[in-house]
């Protein structure tokens, strides 16, 4: 049995597979590939507008709204109370996960389990972008916008993986989307022309040590909350990363090792 955690070399060649396959890829949607980024021109009647042609990311909004996260009480049964709780924004970036995802094709079931569960683990990770932004007066939504895209690269390994995978290697689709979902998502939306802030933060995720210049940056705060929500040892402490200090002191007094207290519901 290999040990794809000491010999790489076989995945590694799949990623590079996978980037240079880049150019076959589908066109944007319309939608997307006018927005490419900037949400803010996406208003309620273009979001009516795609969720009529897919009735799924109804679904998909309503199951977030109603998520541990956002505490509500009652249900949430209609589109409408499901973009008043989440915001506008957050909505947007949720449809533009969607629609990206769906270009690419995975009929593995035991792949489509891994990246169900990779999109739970993305959305609290999103979320606490979004409230970390929030609270360091940053752009909230795209914060929220790069989380979620993040792992994108994840769906066109799971597309492609089955090619490389051999008989008698063991599971190891996670292991390979883990260190290089982020690189192929950033690779991807930079190829689509989406905001180069976007492309910049995904690329610098699980870089620990790298710093923006001038000030408490995009990437920084992707960073700090994915080590959050990683919650693991393998990880760097929070005090240990480029501008920690940049931290609102009241947010990061309260900080232990690797989880803000301010955050423990995300």
């Amino acid at each position: 049995m290999i040990d794809h955690h000491r010999n790489p070399t076989l995945y590694l060649h799949t990623v590079k597979q996978i980037l240079r396959q880049q150019q076959t890829l589908s066109s944007l949607p319309p939608m997307i590939g006018q927005l490419k980024g900037d949400l803010s021109s996406m208003s309620f009647n273009q979001l009516d507008a795609i969720m009529q042609q897919d009735p799924s990311l109804t679904a998909v909004i309503l199951k977030t709204a109603n998520s541990a996260i956002y505490k509500r009480v009652v249900a949430i049964s209609s589109l409408k109370d499901a973009i008043a709780t989440l915001g506008l924004g957050t909505v947007q970036s949720l449809v533009v996960a969607h629609q990206l995802k769906s270009m690419f094709q995975v009929r593995d079931p035991k792949l489509s389990t891994h990246l169900h569960n990779r999109w739970q683990v993305t959305l609290r990770y999103a979320a606490c972008c979004k409230k970390v932004a929030v609270m360091m007066h940053m752009d909230a939504d795209l914060a929220y916008l790069s989380a979620i895209l993040s792992d994108l690269g994840s769906s066109l390994i799971a597309q492609e993986f089955p090619r490389f995978q051999r008989d008698g290697d063991p599971p190891v689709f996670n292991w390979v989307a883990d260190h290089y979902s982020h690189l192929i998502a950033a690779q991807l939306l930079s190829q689509w022309q989406f905001d180069p802030q976007v492309c910049l933060a995904i690329k610098k995720k699980s870089q620990w040590h790298f710093k923006s210049e001038g000030k408490f940056g995009l990437p920084e705060l992707l960073n700090f909350c994915w080590v959050h929500v990683l919650n693991d040892e393998k990880t760097p402490e929070l005090q240990d990363l480029p501008r920690f200090h940049d931290i609102p002191s009241s947010i990061r007094m309260l900080a232990g090792p690797r989880q803000f207290f301010l955050l423990k519901d995300y």
